[in-house]
């Protein structure tokens, strides 16, 4: 082979490796531009991210404020209701106090009295366990109220 074939191949050779340079270039440029238009995506997506982040955090707080509110209102009501039920536990107390005087009155036990009897296990057990106490001919014990306490008993 003589020097100028040989020059030759190498310069197709060279060619070739060139030609094969510029082909990658071409697609490393192509890749590069959709990465950097990926970029401005990604910017938008942080930004968005950010954004939504930053509401999150002011809805937690927002509930935070909701929730300790809430919780003030429930302790305000249920010491309320507390308070209610002790006063009414006094006014039924108190009302089975006059029952009772109102049983002593008329000869008949009161409201303790017909509970510690309904209590008591009946001989009879055919009969209804919730069966109303007998009512006896007193006029004292047909008024309104000692009518109301068998009702209720």
């Amino acid at each position: 082979m003589t020097s100028f074939s040989i020059g030759l191949i190498v310069e197709l050779v060279v060619g070739a490796l060139l030609i094969a340079t510029i082909a990658y270039c071409y697609l490393l440029d192509r890749r590069l531009r959709a990465l950097r238009d990926g970029e401005g995506d990604l910017k938008q997506i942080v930004i968005s991210l950010d954004r939504a982040t930053t509401r999150a955090q002011g809805a937690i707080t927002d509930l935070r404020v909701s929730c300790d509110t809430l919780t003030r209102d429930m302790e305000r009501d249920l010491k309320k209701a507390r308070g209610l039920a002790d006063e009414l536990a006094l006014m039924v107390e108190a009302g089975d106090h006059i029952a009772d005087r109102l049983g002593a009155l008329s000869g008949t036990k009161g409201a303790r009295g017909a509970l510690d009897d309904s209590a008591a296990p009946s001989a009879d057990t055919s009969k209804d366990t919730y069966a109303e106490p007998p009512v006896q001919d007193d006029p004292l014990a047909e008024t309104g109220l000692a009518a109301a306490l068998r009702q209720v008993r």
